[in-house]
């Protein structure tokens, strides 16, 4: 049993996924999760399936109680013997068995060991290797757990993943030359799996040339070439496309071949037809990956831009003119709101759409929200700094100028001398002890930029007008 997309499963195995799909979407977690494990108890090897069911068992997991979760395990481990039994005699079923204790919880230890060892059965080591793995990542400190973690991702393909998880078990014993033998065994494996990828890359690279040689007098294969390459910016190429993609994909419908439609509707700028290809793509994958999303968003923003635009060439063809683009205008930051927040709500773990969704709260000065989601952002260590300047400005605006003043003077000890974010930190820092009441305070802040930089935003005016105001007392 080999990992599967939809594109790759008949016809009708890839309708109900994509039934669902559109189902889990509009009810609750709890039976979203239902619908998904039944799913993929009766087609395993879908991989879409089972990425979205994992997505959706790791929240249900993370909210439940811990009372909850434990009595998940302790109910579900009295099924482990006739799980057990029917890996031997029919390791899918065995599997379906267990997936239906992980809706429970995800972090139950004994299951998504009886998940692998029937999946092994099966014939399926990725599923072993994906349970495993699940298993490590709740218990990272399991040594034993994190040794078959090992031995399952080196069955599986993936020997450069299992030799960053034998270097931590290796550096947790450095005396032991039993694991640095093993650790240079390991090492060399993973570099025999790289030699064959960049191989396979080399003889892809290698074929996709030779059809670019071979089709150089076709039009609409350079235009394809062009607009793989990023380099198609013209708008009767795209039409040439996209032409030729409608008519193919009469012949046979295909992921690939709507991705590139909707590319080519962009070039075109028919946006509101890539939005519904790129939606259509989604669909058939069975999951909205943070790329695709992007690139719908990207789309769906250009096409009320281009309203925007129309409505500002012919101004008179439109009543009310002016109202008519602000209403567009507040559509358009509605919806990047509308999407930053979904975003963040499918992949939490991601600090950079935290601060983005942060950003956002920021200018529409709904403090709170934005205090939360920069926390939340301070994981990504290229946007601590930041962070940290406009967590300050929050606490500012919300005149807890204390709370406010301890975040600029932590960022300011990370900040070299001169640079442009010390200045905006001091530039902060001076405002809020000014708006705070404190003048001597805040003066120093000014002193220390307009000694380094004269002409810095308004510093100069604070510094005489402050003066002015002493002079005239």
């Amino acid at each position: 049993m080999e990992r599967k997309n939809l594109n790759q499963v008949s016809i009708q195995v890839r309708n109900s996924y994509n039934r669902i799909a559109r189902s889990s979407a509009s009810v609750g977690l709890e039976e979203a999760i239902d619908l998904l494990k039944d799913y993929v108890g009766f087609n395993p090897e879908v991989g879409p399936a089972r990425d979205r069911l994992r997505e959706l068992e790791k929240r249900y997991t993370a909210e439940a109680s811990p009372i909850k979760k434990v009595i998940a395990q302790i109910v579900t481990s009295f099924k482990v013997p006739a799980i057990k039994a029917k890996t031997m005699k029919d390791p899918v079923a065995a599997m379906a068995m267990c997936e239906a204790c992980l809706a429970k919880n995800l972090d139950n230890p004994v299951i998504l060991n009886a998940l692998a060892d029937a999946a092994n059965a099966a014939g399926a080591p990725f599923i072993a290797s994906e349970a495993l793995t699940i298993n490590h990542e709740y218990h990272p400190a399991n040594e034993p757990a994190a040794r078959k973690l090992i031995d399952a991702l080196q069955q599986s393909g993936q020997a450069t993943k299992a030799l960053d998880i034998l270097k931590d078990i290796a550096a947790a014993h450095p005396g032991d030359m039993n694991l640095q033998s093993e650790l240079r065994s390991a090492m060399a494996l993973a570099s025999l799996e790289r030699t064959q990828e960049s191989a396979e890359e080399k003889a892809e690279a290698k074929e996709r040339a030779k059809r670019k040689k071979d089709d150089v007098g076709d039009k609409s294969a350079q235009a394809i070439q062009q607009l793989i390459d990023g380099t198609i910016h013209d708008a009767a190429q795209a039409q040439i496309l996209i032409e030729k993609f409608t008519e193919e994909l009469e012949k046979n419908d295909s992921i690939d071949m709507r991705r590139k439609l909707s590319e080519a509707y962009i070039v075109a700028e028919q946006y509101d037809k890539a939005v519904v290809e790129m939606k259509r793509v989604a669909e058939m994958i069975g999951a909205l990956d943070p790329t695709l999303d992007k690139n719908i968003e990207k789309a769906t923003l250009a096409m009320h831009q281009q309203a925007i635009d129309r409505i500002k060439a012919d101004p008179d063809s439109v009543p009310d003119a002016e109202e008519e683009i602000q209403k567009i205008e507040q559509q358009i930051a509605d919806y990047k709101l509308e999407r930053a927040e979904e975003r963040v709500q499918l992949y939490p773990n991601d600090a950079l759409l935290h601060f983005d969704l942060a950003e956002l709260y920021f200018n529409r000065e709904r403090f709170n929200e934005a205090l939360r989601e920069y926390q939340q952002a301070m994981r990504s260590p290229q946007k601590r700094l930041q962070c940290l300047l406009r967590l300050g400005c929050c606490f500012a605006k919300k005149q807890q100028y204390d709370i406010a003043i301890e975040q600029f003077q932590t960022a300011m000890k990370d900040l070299s001398r001169g640079g442009e974010q010390r200045m905006e930190a001091l530039y902060f820092l001076g405002n809020t002890y000014e708006e705070s009441g404190n003048m001597e305070k805040a003066m120093e802040c000014y002193k220390d930029i307009y000694q380094a930089q004269a002409n810095y935003r308004d510093v100069a005016q604070r510094i005489d007008a402050y003066y002015s105001s002493k002079s005239n007392n």
